[in-house]
């Protein structure tokens, strides 16, 4: 049996995720990309980005990644969250909101993405919400699959992050996850924040991603925190036995920086 999540992280400083996890994650990888289609096929890689820093901020930059990434034609409304404030009738999460700064809602196609002000605080947590979002997006807009209808709804999400080409935030944002700190005065308890993938996990997909792009590790990895980078550095050549069973990206890579 494998775990995703904080449960199945392997102790530091093995970056390593166990044999039972990489096949998994692999297989769920191909999942994603089979559902996402046309745009998990395009070898892009978005990596350096000036984090938002406001609500105004943050609807341009999910516009504008979203005009990268196939979904022009998705349109949400995006909201703080006040306090007390309900969700409108009707609404409902995709996947499970709980523990996230960033959340969408969808009732019929109508989408409200909301988020919890402090995470402009933390530009790399912020820019893992989005990715994890885009992703969902991605994943929603797509007839579901039984292969994806069988993962875990935020594995999935953050998983077609990675494969849209984001999945330099996805393996950033994991960092803060796992230490439960940004270094201090955010102002949120990241203690109940929760990600789907630990980080040696985030950095396996990010890998094989990279490699089935024909990307350079060394390209792949150079807006790579340190701990990440040196995470991705360990995944790199493991992922070979699993990358075999993930379709190449379409063309040449193509890369923004």
């Amino acid at each position: 049996m494998f775990l995703f999540g904080s449960s199945a992280a392997a102790p530091a400083p093995n970056f390593l995720p166990d044999e039972d996890s990489r096949s998994a994650i692999a297989d769920a990888l191909q999942a994603v990309i089979a559902q996402l289609g046309p745009p998990a096929a395009a070898p892009r890689w978005l990596s350096d980005a000036a984090a938002p820093r406001d609500l105004d901020g943050l609807f341009d930059f999910l516009c504008s990644v979203q005009a990268q990434v196939g979904q022009q034609d998705i349109e949400f409304t995006l909201l703080d969250v006040r306090p007390g404030e309900p969700v409108p009738p009707g609404f409902v999460p995709l996947g499970d909101p709980s523990g996230h700064l960033l959340r969408t809602y969808a009732r019929a196609r109508e989408l409200v993405l909301y988020v919890v002000p402090q995470v402009f605080k933390v530009p790399s947590l912020l820019l893992g919400n989005v990715a994890r979002e885009i992703g969902r997006l991605g994943l929603w807009q797509q007839p579901t699959t039984p292969a994806v209808a069988d993962l875990d709804s935020e594995v999935a999400a953050e998983l077609a992050g990675v494969a849209l080409g984001l999945g330099t935030w996805v393996a950033n944002g994991a960092y803060m996850f796992n230490n439960a700190c940004c270094g201090g005065g955010c102002g949120i308890d990241l203690g109940s924040v929760r990600a789907a993938l630990s980080l040696p996990q985030a950095c396996f997909a990010v890998a094989l991603d990279a490699r089935r792009k024909n990307l350079s590790r060394r390209h792949a990895a150079r807006q790579l925190e340190s701990t990440q980078s040196a995470a991705f550095k360990a995944n790199w050549d493991p992922c070979s036995k699993q990358l075999a069973a993930l379709p190449a990206a379409a063309t040449a890579a193509s890369l923004r920086a």
